[in-house]
Formats: structure tokens, C-alpha cells, sequence
């Protein structure tokens, strides 16, 4: 019988027959779900509980198999297992991960979960579920494969429960991996692993705060004023492991944290949930890391200026892909394609090649010789586009990485490929708008520019990362003044808010003063300030790339690229030491 309290008269009660039982949960059993939840609305389904034995558990197929909600993978203490073409998995860890009431009932090995009016019951061993939406008829539906105990857990079948909860379920068989999207969620977050995508951080190390970001399934993972630590905010605490060196370069994956020590120059990989660390790669490797990329199942690592190394994550084997010439580098098709660049002494000029290397056995060959300075890989990792200029006149050209062959392409479709990968890959972008800070303060602008909103007025802010929706930032009013770790650096705060300005939350503070500034729903445009170019810092100077700012060059001769001097004009600022963002 239902309680009164619930607004039910006694004989408003559904009885529930099922092979002439009665089925439906006692008194007590509802007030008990009741009581753990709030969430629970004044209308439950009758519980359908056939007492029926357990059944024999068969072998779990081979293979690990791993469940993703929304593109967040989800942990179980005990593995999901295929039966009958079906996966289970943990009852409490799927419910909850979709946001469900659960409850079980060890007198009738029953299980319950609510989420919003729809009520669905299962039972150990039954071969028959019923759902309830609202006041209306529960139904009863069939299982190709019912619940199971194994290990001591219950296991549910993932595909008929998310179903139940109006979710998609796919199927991923070369990943071995089942996608769950609920109502208004999708897949984009980095942590399922896209076979096709090379990840890396595309955001901006803070100019002079120490501080690098990145934004994966709407977790943060950052550091913070040149602290050895790594920070993980999940939108209500922050927690911190130790990270060995002062990291940079933070890329997120699959429950992985990988990044390169400022100091020491080893990479890293951390594991999010227990902090346990393990070097990747030390100096002796690489001689100094400066950007890290992960494909598949290699880590990438780059000096940013001639060597590539390649680690495989499966074996822990590394080799050197390249270690003289490389200047640009990204994958497809199971193989990384670098941009190495030959000084012509003769033509004091610099050849650009294309060369294809092999990160399973490092076996590399020359593709093109001669191209342009620019490389980068399709959206769809088919593989990877390129120009050469000829007279004057430049030639657009798409590498087919499974067929081996090339194609040319009008300059509006490499123009468009070349959109499409920023779009993918640039986290200051998000589909309508790009965002970057000044002196000031935050902003975003429009994708062509007209429009320019501040979302944060302060002054010494630098943007750290944004994803679909929130953007991070660092405030220092005293300037990123670099000094002892927890002093020296005045008010320092990192803050998250919405795409829009609203919510405003400080993440972490060094201790001192908090930092202060002001959001606006009320968004107005401006004028557009300059900011610090990324590329340089401010100096409007590079090290010379062919004698590394020794003015001199292998033949012990002048240096013809830099004209002795070192130095080179940044390319990003054209030697202005700022850009107009």
C-alpha cells in the first residue's frame, strides 16, 4: 500500500500480476526508496520480482570493455562482462553515471532506479523488466540477457537500462567500448579516445604566470604559480597530486594526465584518479620538450625546433623520429608526417620537406621535397594537406594517408580544411566565438571580428582555456611577479566562469589576498586591445633556428639566416612584440 503522505489514497494502490503473483514492493520497501531520494516524484511502478534462481555466470569475452556516458569514461570495481551479445555492467556505477535514484532489495533481489517520472525495476536472474513513466501502465519488457552477480556485485545489461532512460547506446567494436549520450549530451569529450584525432593542448601558457590549462569533458586540469603539483577541478572541489616538476603542456586522455616538467624537461603521465606517476621520457631522451602530442596509442614529443621522439604507451619503447630538421609534425593513418626544414647554404635559403615516419619501428621516408611552410592534418585523419610555391604562384595539395597518393585541391578547399582543423582543434574557439584576454580584463569576439564582448573587467588577467562552455583565467594584479612558490606573486586567483561571463567561481588563490575584478551579464563591445604575442612573449625576437643564438653557423662562418645577430624577427608579430587578438 502506498503511505498517505504521499498524496495517495489507500485504494489508489495498482495491483500488479505477474503469472498470477502479486508483485508489487511492500510498504515498507517504498518508504525506504523514499527516503533516499528527493528526487523521487509521488507515483511509483509496480515492481516486478520473479522469484527465479541465479543464474550460472559465463566466461566475460576477451578484451577489456570500457562504458562512456556523455564522452566520460566511468570506472567499475568490478569490469563490464559480455554475455549473449550483451554487455552488463555495475548496477550503481551506470544508474548513477545517468543520473538515477538506485535502490536494491536483498529480500527479493530486486532492483529500483528513478530518474525524473520514469521508474524501471529489474531482478537478479529475471528475464523480464518493468518501466514505469508518470501515473501510467507499467511495462513489461523482455531481456535478451538478465541481471547476473558476479564478484559479489550485480551487473545489469548497459544497453536495455540506458534505453529505459531514453539514452543512445552505440556500439563500438574496434574500440571494444559501448557510448552511452543521454537526452541533451554528446560525445565530444576527449577522454573516448578518437582513433583519427591527434590530441594536444592548443591553449596559451599564461605569458609569465606559470600557468598552463586544458579543459577535457568539462574537467580542469591545471598548475598553478610554478608550483610542482597538478591541479583537477570537477566543477565543485579541487584536488592535487604531485606532479614531480612544475608541468607544462597538459594534455588529458582516457583518465591520463600527461605533461612535460618546466625544470627537468621529463615527461610525465599521471593518472587522475590515484596520482600514480610514471616518466615517459627524461632529458636524455629529448633534449629539451617543448610540445607534446598524443595519437593513438604513441605520445609525441617535440624540442620544437628538430627532434620528434615517439613513445608507445602500450610497450613503454621509444625511438627517434626525427633528430635533426623537424619543425612542424602531426599524424594520420597510423603515421606521423613531419615538416623538416634543410638549410641551403649556397641558396641561403630554407627547404621544406615532407617526410613520413613509422612510430612503430621509426623507419621515416621523404615524401615531398620543397614544399611550403605549413602542415596539417584533415579533420577526419584520412590525412594531411600541404602548398608548394612555384614561381610566385602557389599549388594546394591533399595526402591520402591509406592510399599513399596525392591530390591537388583549389585553394578555397584548403582554406576550408584549414578552418575546419583550427575549428577542431583551437580551444580559443568554441563555434561562434574566440576568447582571449588584455590588461583589462576577458573577452570573446565574434569569428569575424565585428562584435567584441568583455566578459571580466581586471586588470592583469591572462586566458587560460575554454571548452563549449566555460572559459578559465588567471588574475594577478601585481603583474605575475615570479618569486618563492606561495609568495612573491601577490593577489594571484584562477577563475572559471560560463561563455557569457556569468558564474563567476575563483578555483584556487595562492594564499593572499584574492584577486578582484567584476563579470557583467551586461556585455558591452570595445575596442579591441592588443595583447602580448604568444609566440615571442613581447620581445618581437626568436632565437635563430639554424645557429640556436650563436650568430654563427656550423662552419664556423656568420650566420646568413640571422645575419650574425642571433636573432630572428618573430613571425607571429612581424617584430611588434604584440598582436591584435
Amino acid at each position: 500500500m502506498f503511505p498517505n503522505h504521499m498524496g495517495l489514497r489507500p485504494q489508489q494502490r495498482r495491483q500488479v500480476l505477474y503469472c498470477g503473483q502479486d508483485l508489487s514492493l511492500g510498504k515498507k520497501g517504498v518508504q525506504s526508496s523514499m527516503k533516499k531520494s528527493t528526487h523521487i516524484a509521488a507515483r511509483l511502478a509496480a515492481v516486478l520480482l520473479l522469484a527465479v534462481g541465479l543464474l550460472c555466470v559465463p566466461a566475460a569475452a576477451a578484451g577489456e570493455i570500457t562504458v562512456y556516458v556523455d564522452g566520460r569514461q566511468l570506472s567499475f570495481d568490478q569490469p563490464p562482462v559480455a554475455m549473449n551479445n550483451r554487455t552488463l555492467v555495475p548496477l550503481r556505477a551506470i544508474f548513477e553515471a545517468l543520473g538515477a535514484q538506485v535502490e536494491w532489495y536483498p529480500e527479493k533481489q530486486g532492483i529500483s532506479a528513478q530518474k525524473g517520472d520514469t521508474l524501471i525495476v529489474m531482478q537478479l536472474g529475471g528475464k523480464t523488466f518493468a518501466k514505469q513513466v508518470g501515473n501510467g501502465e507499467a511495462q513489461y519488457i523482455e531481456l535478451d540477457q538478465p541481471p547476473v552477480a558476479i564478484n559479489n556485485r550485480t551487473l545489469v545489461p548497459v544497453r536495455a537500462v540506458s534505453e529505459s532512460f531514453d539514452c543512445d547506446v552505440t556500439w563500438d567494436a574496434a574500440g571494444n567500448r559501448v557510448l552511452i549520450t543521454t537526452a541533451g549530451g554528446s560525445q565530444t569529450g576527449s577522454t573516448v579516445v578518437d582513433d583519427d584525432r591527434v590530441y594536444f593542448n592548443a591553449g596559451h601558457q599564461a605569458d609569465g604566470a606559470y600557468t598552463s590549462a586544458i579543459l577535457e569533458d568539462g574537467v580542469l586540469y591545471f598548475n598553478f604559480v610554478n608550483r610542482a603539483t597538478l591541479y583537477i577541478y570537477d566543477g565543485s572541489t579541487v584536488r592535487s597530486w604531485n606532479a614531480g616538476d612544475h608541468p607544462r603542456d597538459i594534455i588529458a586522455r582516457d583518465g591520463k594526465v600527461y605533461y612535460y616538467g618546466h625544470n627537468n624537461g621529463a615527461v610525465y603521465c599521471l593518472d587522475a584518479a590515484t596520482g600514480e606517476r610514471e616518466t615517459l621520457l627524461t632529458s636524455g631522451d629529448l633534449d629539451d620538450v617543448e610540445q607534446l602530442k598524443l595519437y593513438r596509442n604513441y605520445l609525441l614529443a617535440s624540442d620544437g625546433d628538430s627532434q620528434i621522439y615517439a613513445v608507445d604507451l602500450n610497450t613503454g619503447a621509444g625511438r627517434m623520429l626525427d633528430e635533426d630538421h623537424a619543425v612542424l609534425f602531426t599524424a594520420a593513418g597510423e603515421k606521423v608526417y613531419i615538416l623538416s626544414h634543410l638549410y641551403l647554404k649556397e641558396e641561403n635559403r630554407w627547404r621544406y620537406d615532407l617526410v613520413e615516419a613509422d612510430p612503430a619501428t621509426g623507419s621515416t621516408r621523404t615524401l615531398y621535397t620543397g614544399i611550403g611552410n605549413q602542415l596539417f592534418c584533415a579533420g577526419d585523419g584520412s590525412g594531411v594537406y600541404f602548398y608548394e610555391t612555384v614561381s610566385g604562384s602557389k599549388t594546394y595539395y591533399f595526402y591520402d594517408a591509406a592510399t599513399g597518393s596525392s591530390q591537388t585541391v583549389s585553394e578555397s578547399a584548403y582554406s576550408a580544411a584549414e578552418t575546419g582543423y583550427n575549428r577542431t582543434n583551437d580551444t580559443c574557439w568554441t563555434e561562434d566565438w574566440y576568447f582571449g584576454s588584455n590588461n583589462s580584463g576577458v573577452y570573446r569576439k565574434t569569428r569575424d571580428g565585428d562584435l567584441r564582448e568583455t566578459l571580466y573587467n581586471g586588470s592583469g588577467c591572462r586566458y587560460l582555456t575554454n571548452d563549449a562552455s566555460h572559459v578559465v583565467f588567471i588574475q594577478s594584479e601585481n603583474g605575475f611577479n615570479a618569486g618563492s612558490v606561495g609568495s612573491g606573486w601577490g593577489d594571484t586567483s584562477v577563475y572559471i566562469m560560463d561563455l557569457n561571463g556569468n558564474g563567476l567561481t575563483e578555483i584556487i588563490n595562492n594564499g593572499e589576498t584574492s584577486s578582484s575584478g567584476s563579470n557583467s551579464g551586461d556585455l558591452g563591445g570595445g575596442s579591441i586591445q592588443p595583447m602580448a604575442c604568444p609566440v615571442c612573449h613581447g620581445s618581437g625576437q626568436m632565437v635563430c633556428a639554424l645557429c640556436e643564438g650563436n650568430k654563427v653557423d656550423f662552419y664556423g662562418n656568420r650566420c646568413s639566416f640571422c645575419g650574425g645577430s642571433g636573432w630572428r624577427v618573430c613571425p607571429g608579430c612581424n617584430g611588434a612584440g604584440t598582436i591584435n587578438p
